[in-house]
């Protein structure tokens, strides 16, 4: 987590001088305690799934999985290969019924 900080301060401040930086991992029992002096985050995973974050190491633990401020509302990669597959065999028909009323006449 160490080797995110910068981006890790960057989204959730300066970290405070009482909080410790550890390494929370998948842990299903740990249980983030409410920070009344921070101020509530909402952040965005690749997926647009939102998250508010009310202390500073939840923020942390969440960016360093990748989650941040904004979400990127786009086509993904998948969506453009699929369309561009698509768009192909569409093509790829057109000329096959094309060639085959061609080939009658």
């Amino acid at each position: 987590m160490e080797e995110n900080l910068d981006l890790i301060i960057n989204v959730c401040g300066n970290q405070p001088e009482n909080q410790e930086l550890v390494e929370i991992g998948s842990d299903p029992n740990f249980v983030f305690q409410n920070d009344p002096n921070f101020i509530t985050l909402r952040l965005f995973d690749v997926e647009g799934n939102i998250i508010n974050v009310n202390s500073w190491i939840e923020c942390a633990h969440y960016v360093n999985g990748g989650w941040g401020l904004t979400f990127q509302d786009g086509i993904s990669g998948e969506l453009f290969v699929l369309g561009i597959t698509g768009i192909y065999t569409l093509s790829f028909v057109i000329f096959k019924y094309f060639q085959s009323r061609k080939s009658k006449v």
